[in-house]
């Protein structure tokens, strides 16, 4: 099994929908794992999957581990940011991806226009923190005119809109859903300034910000401790949106590959999950039932948009 690193610029292009997709330089290295240092059999079959960050990469080199012995060496290709894994998964660099929800994944499609990315499995849900700097200890003490980073990727910075409502410091039109923006915030209660940039940046920005809206994929590598968040979005359950479930693609021609169904499976147990639970240290939660129909689930979400 390999694991390849690439790290990209961020560089996030502008669509008609104000969304991430594509559009940055990169840049790799590679090295492997002593799991992989002979040379694969003739029978062996090779793919990659592409993920963000550090703990993605060390939860699925332990999936790749495991299907050493089904014949399947699974190179894990390691991005920076999430311009760039779907990219890669549609030029046929990539074998799967796993970085996603359904909406991010809707909104690359419609600003692409012929997707071939399909969804086959659900993975996690990442939680959305929001941390503050040391003289704000929770919620009650936030003061008026407080500076906010959010994600400027609308598919990502919904949640931090709903979070911010959550604590009291923005009300936003009810007509938004669970998919609000910057421009549904209908009245700024405590007078807050909201700033938006990549995900990638968000986390360093803390002390420029007084508080930050971040997801758990970024969180464990950014060295932040999920028990110094002063709010958690996962604590209600209410405010979390179907559409952000994280899912496992590939492309319409792998679909019925019986090797991408085994990767799935080994992702999809037991081993995984308590990894992802240690690893992550609560930053990601297993988020898969026996009775999963992401395929459904998509086209609905993307029926529903038009």
């Amino acid at each position: 099994m390999n694991l390849r690193k690439v790290f990209i610029t961020g560089v996030a292009f502008t669509s008609a929908l104000v969304l991430t997709a594509c559009g940055a330089n990169t840049t790799s290295e590679s090295s492997s794992s002593t799991a992989s240092t002979t040379e694969s059999s003739e029978s062996t079959r090779e793919y990659s999957i592409g993920v963000v960050g550090d703990v993605s990469a060390e939860i699925w080199e332990g999936v790749a581990d495991r299907l050493v012995d089904q014949g399947i060496d699974l190179e894990v290709v390691t991005f920076s940011d999430y311009n760039q894994p779907n990219v890669a998964l549609e030029e046929g660099d990539l074998d799967l991806n796993a970085f996603q929800h359904t909406a991010f994944l809707s909104a690359y499609a419609a600003d692409k226009g012929d997707s071939k990315i399909v969804p086959i499995a659900y993975s996690i849900v990442s939680p959305m923190y929001i941390f503050a700097t040391e003289d704000i200890p929770n919620v009650e003490s936030i003061p008026d005119g407080v500076t906010v980073a959010v994600s400027n990727a609308a598919t990502n910075a919904e949640r931090s809109y709903l979070g911010l409502q959550a604590i009291g410091l923005i009300k936003l039109d009810e007509d938004a859903g669970f998919a609000p923006t910057k421009a549904d915030v209908v009245d700024n209660l405590k007078n807050i300034e909201i700033v938006e940039m990549d995900p990638a940046q968000i986390a360093r920005s803390l002390g420029d910000a007084d508080l930050i809206t971040i997801g758990g994929d970024m969180l464990t590598d950014a060295g932040l401790n999920p028990a110094d968040a002063i709010y958690v979005d996962t604590d209600d359950a209410s405010n979390i949106d179907p559409a952000k479930k994280n899912i496992i693609t590939t492309t319409e021609d792998k679909v019925d590959n019986p090797d991408i169904q085994t990767i799935v499976a080994a992702y999809q147990s037991e081993e995984t999950a308590a990894a992802i639970e240690e690893i992550s240290a609560g930053s990601s939660i297993p988020i898969w039932t026996d009775n999963d129909n992401p395929k459904a689930d998509y086209d609905t979400y993307v029926a529903n948009q038009e």
